[in-house]
C-alpha cells in the first residue's frame, strides 16, 4: 500500500493538496499521514491541531474506512517536513498560485521542500480540480530524469494515461552522455539534432521494456525547457521533473528548471531525486 505524506497549513494550496491526495487514496487504497509542522516558540499549536481536526474530518467524509493518521511536530521548514517524510512513498504539498507574495512570505516553501526531499514530490497548485489528460516528463541530458522517468511510466500505467516524454534541446548533448562512437569534432545541426533523437529514442524504448503496452508519446523540440514544458503542462494531468537534489540555492546558480515552474503552473508538479 502507498504511503503518502501530506504537508498541511491550511491555506488554499494545502487544501488543494488534500483533495489531491484524496482522490488518490481513494483510486489506489494509500495509507495517508497528514502533518503539520509548528514552531514551537509561537504558540500556534491549538491552531495546528485544530487545522489537522479539519484535514482529517474531510479525508474521512470522502471514505470512513482510509487508513488516516495526523501528526503535529515541532520544527523548522522545511528540515522538519522532508525529514518525516522519508519513510513515506510520496511527499505532497500546497502552492499558491498567482499570490507570489504569499509564497514569499512563506519563504518559497514549496520550492525549497521539492529541492530537499529525499523522496518524490508532488506540489498541488491552488485551484486544481481532477482532470485527465497525458502524464508529462521531462528528459533531460543526464542521468537526473532517470527517477522521474520511472515515476512517469508508473503513474501513466496506473492512470491509464499516455506518458508524454519531452525532450528540448537547444545545442550538443554533454560530453560524458554522448556515444562511444561519436566523433569529438563540432557536429553539425543536423548530427545535433540527431544525438538528441537517439537520447530520446533510448528513453523510450527503456520504458517499453519496463513496462510493455505502456502508451508512450515522444516529443523532441527545439526549445529551452521552460517553455516547452510550461505549453506542455496546459493539457497533462500531471507534469514529472528530475532533480540533482542540490537545493534551492545551488539550483540558482547551475540552472532549475523546476526553480522556474513551481508555484506558477496550474497542473501538479511532480519532483524526483535523480537516485529514485
Amino acid at each position: 500500500m502507498e504511503r503518502i505524506l501530506l504537508g498541511y497549513d491550511a491555506g488554499d494550496g494545502a487544501d488543494a493538496a488534500l483533495d489531491w491526495v484524496t482522490e488518490r487514496a481513494l483510486r489506489r487504497r494509500a495509507r495517508v499521514e497528514v502533518v503539520i509542522v509548528t514552531n514551537p516558540f509561537l504558540q500556534d499549536q491549538p491552531r495546528a491541531d485544530g487545522d489537522l481536526a479539519r484535514a482529517e474530518r474531510r479525508l474521512r467524509t470522502a471514505d470512513a474506512s482510509l487508513p488516516i493518521e495526523t501528526a503535529r511536530i515541532d520544527g523548522r521548514m522545511p528540515r522538519a517536513l522532508t525529514a518525516a517524510a522519508t519513510h513515506a512513498d510520496l511527499l505532497v504539498v500546497g502552492a499558491d498560485i498567482g499570490r507570489p507574495m504569499r509564497e514569499a512570505l512563506h519563504g518559497w516553501m514549496s520550492l525549497r521542500v521539492s529541492a530537499t526531499a529525499t523522496v518524490p514530490t508532488c506540489v498541488v497548485p491552488s485551484g486544481w480540480s481532477e482532470t485527465r489528460g497525458p502524464v508529462t516528463v521531462g528528459l533531460a541530458a543526464d542521468a537526473s530524469s532517470d527517477g522521474a522517468l520511472a515515476f512517469a511510466a508508473a503513474e501513466g500505467d496506473a492512470a491509464g494515461e499516455t506518458v508524454r516524454v519531452l525532450h528540448a534541446w537547444s545545442g550538443p548533448l554533454p560530453t560524458r552522455t554522448l556515444p562511444a562512437a561519436a566523433s569529438a569534432a563540432v557536429s553539425p545541426p543536423r548530427d545535433v539534432r540527431a544525438q538528441h533523437e537517439e537520447l530520446l529514442h533510448d528513453a523510450v524504448e527503456g520504458l517499453h521494456r519496463d513496462i510493455p503496452g505502456l502508451t508512450v508519446d515522444p516529443v523532441l523540440i527545439h526549445d529551452n525547457p521552460v517553455s516547452a514544458l510550461s505549453r506542455a503542462a496546459r493539457d497533462s494531468s500531471l507534469l514529472v521533473l528530475g532533480t540533482h537534489g542540490r537545493g534551492v540555492l545551488a539550483g540558482g546558480f547551475f540552472g532549475s528548471v523546476g526553480q522556474d515552474l513551481i508555484g506558477r503552473l496550474p497542473t501538479p508538479i511532480a519532483v524526483v531525486p535523480s537516485g529514485r
